[in-house]
């Protein structure tokens, strides 16, 4: 009967989706204003090139260095550590940059202070970045880029007023600067102020409006839903610099706004021939592609890129934030089509039918033909796994489970499932060794104790379990299941009833929904002869399992001999005839013959 108790440890979890916006304003509008600055920005800035710190080493460099060179060797050293995304070096590098940057001028080293920075925010290392940017303002409080950097963490954490503040003060000592005034009225839009916003902007002179501040006009006037005059100004932008790429982007999204989408796939197209390597271009006009159920040309720009899968992935993303699941479903039905495209393709396939509740059949074979060397294997194995256990293909379950756990041998939860699939296939021994292996890496895990001692019940060795599940109790006095555990045996034995309904009671405190515990805890009652709770108890066990689906045929011959006890021997029939078919199902013929011999007695 143990095996109607058992409770799965595996679990499905939702799928999360991107948002499918995929332009919005910058957080970091320092770098669109910043002229000639970009995530490289300090190593551009070097006079030697960044290429000789591969092969030179630094106690060379410092040889060959000028007395002057410290400086041009830390901001290398930086360069280099941003490349491999080394946080600690970068933080070093950094330091060091500071500590030489006093009474340099600020454009030859704040870049690559702003380089550093926005790694760090990006890398969840916010604290150190907000220290490395108030060090860099305080040497260089002049140096808008910084200055601006600076206001928008300020924003970001609700100190908008001092953002707001510091912009402001900013302006005024430098009157004519053009893009300071820009600076303060993207702040004053993400502060909540579009009137002061647009007020500051129309005051800059047009003379002094250059394509980097058109474009942040143009991007708070879109945010004003201004669209018309958001496209005046970025048609004056991209004729001041037609490789202003940023611009047209916008201006293409502008015209979509507008009504135009052919003219914005027009210039999407524009910029994609111009350079196959924009990104952002390839993303909006796929997505325009998508949306205009030209589903053709949307596969045709995936295969075209040097990022298939990526752009995969992007209108995979962009139909679902759309609830277009059956044209998402046709379009990856075509990339799948189109040669080289990367096999893990399968797997955003099997995970969207997955997630659309699609038959396991039409699933499976999905995920077969993803292929072991990509990303998405493991997970496609863990999809698997759970379809496979969802139709009770256990032994194919347990060689998917063997999969994720060589490509996870630190991870509990495949040990756990194996051991677990190991007792539906009453294959013991082997469950039995298993967990035993989990124990010695995880002795102090509560739920694989617990499991440990719970097999025991299944080899047969009560005795061993009860042993067992009282130490569970001892460690974790919590624990709902080692408490109805032991609590329901003790009860089923007749021995300390009172203690066996004292822990039962406390596992049902813990899980008051479960239906087996308060199962349990009207067995416990019943034992003690405490018919009336028993009855109130047993009623609610039984709605509880309707409820979730389950079928415990214990509970159905508990609730039938409590029934008979209450004088409801109707009840108590139907109950047994209820617990005889699912024994019979199970082919538990001691079980069986015990229930008809309770029903040849009413």
């Amino acid at each position: 009967m143990a095996e109607f108790r058992m409770r799965s440890f595996f679990r499905r979890k939702a799928t999360s989706l991107c948002p499918r916006r995929l332009f919005v304003v910058s957080a970091l509008s320092a770098t669109l204003l910043h002229a000639g600055c970009s995530p490289t920005g300090a190593a551009q800035q070097t006079l030697v090139s960044a290429s000789m710190v591969n092969f030179l080493s630094a106690e060379q460099l410092q040889a060959k260095a000028s007395p002057g060179a410290e400086l041009i060797f830390a901001q290398l050293k930086l360069s280099r550590a941003l490349g491999k995304n080394d946080g600690n070096a970068i933080l070093e590098s950094a330091g060091t940059l500071l500590s030489l940057a006093r009474g340099q001028n600020a454009g030859t080293v704040s870049p690559a202070l702003m380089d550093a920075s926005i790694w760090l925010l990006s890398h969840e290392q916010g604290e150190s970045a907000w220290e490395l940017v108030e060090k860099a303002s305080a040497l260089f409080p002049e140096d808008l880029p910084l200055a601006a950097l600076r206001a928008d963490l300020l924003i970001q954490s609700e100190k908008t007023e001092e953002a707001l503040a510091l912009l402001e003060g900013f302006a005024r000592r430098h009157p004519g600067d053009a893009k300071a005034q820009a600076e303060l009225a993207l702040a004053l839009m993400r502060g909540g102020q579009p009137q002061k916003a647009m007020s500051v902007f129309t005051s800059i002179p047009e003379d002094k409006l250059t394509p980097q501040i058109r474009f942040a006009y143009a991007q708070s006037l879109s945010a004003e839903r201004r669209f018309a005059d958001a496209e005046k100004q970025l048609r004056l932008a991209v004729k001041a610099d037609e490789d202003f790429s940023e611009a047209w982007q916008l201006l293409a999204l502008t015209l979509e706004d507008l009504g135009r989408p052919q003219e914005a796939r027009d210039i999407y197209a524009s910029l994609l021939d111009k350079n196959p390597h924009n990104r952002s271009a390839r993303i909006f006009l796929l997505r325009h592609y998508l949306l205009k159920d030209e589903l053709d040309r949307a596969a045709n720009v995936v295969g075209d890129s040097a990022e298939p899968l990526r752009f995969a992935v992007a209108a995979f993303t962009v139909l679902m934030e759309e609830k277009q699941v059956g044209k998402a479903e046709k379009f990856l039905t075509l990339l799948e089509k189109i040669p080289d495209m990367p096999g893990a393709v399968y797997f955003y396939h099997a995970a969207l039918l997955f997630e659309s509740s699609v038959e396991p059949e039409r699933i499976l074979p999905l995920l077969d033909r993803v292929p072991d060397d990509c990303e998405e294997y493991d997970k496609a194995m863990r999809m698997k796994v759970q379809l496979l256990f969802d139709l009770k293909r256990f032994p194919e379950t347990l060689e998917a489970v063997e999969i994720v756990h060589r490509l996870n041998p630190g991870d509990l939860q495949p040990l756990t499932l194996k051991g677990e699939l190991l007792v539906r296939l009453k294959r013991f021994d082997e469950a039995d060794a298993t967990l035993r292996k989990a124990l010695e890496g995880y002795p102090d895990n509560e739920g694989l104790n617990f499991q440990y001692a719970q097999l025991q019940e299944f080899r047969g060795d009560r005795e061993t379990a009860m042993r067992l599940m009282e130490k569970v109790i001892e460690r974790f006095p919590n624990n709902a299941m080692a408490l109805n555990f032991v609590g329901y045996n003790l009860a089923d034995s007749g021995r300390e009833l009172d203690r066996a309904l004292e822990l039962v009671q406390k596992a049902a405190e813990l899980e008051p929904n479960a239906d087996f515990i308060i199962d349990s805890l009207a067995w416990a009652c019943f034992r003690l002869g405490r018919i009336e709770e028993a009855w109130a108890h047993i009623q609610r066990a039984v709605q509880l399992s309707r409820q979730s689906g389950s079928e415990d045929p214990t509970m159905l011959e508990h609730f039938g001999d409590i029934a008979h006890t209450q004088g409801d021997d109707k009840g108590a029939r139907l109950a047994y005839e209820a617990s005889l078919e699912i024994f019979l199902k199970h082919n538990l013929k001691d079980d069986a013959e015990r229930i008809r011999n309770k029903l040849k007695k009413l």
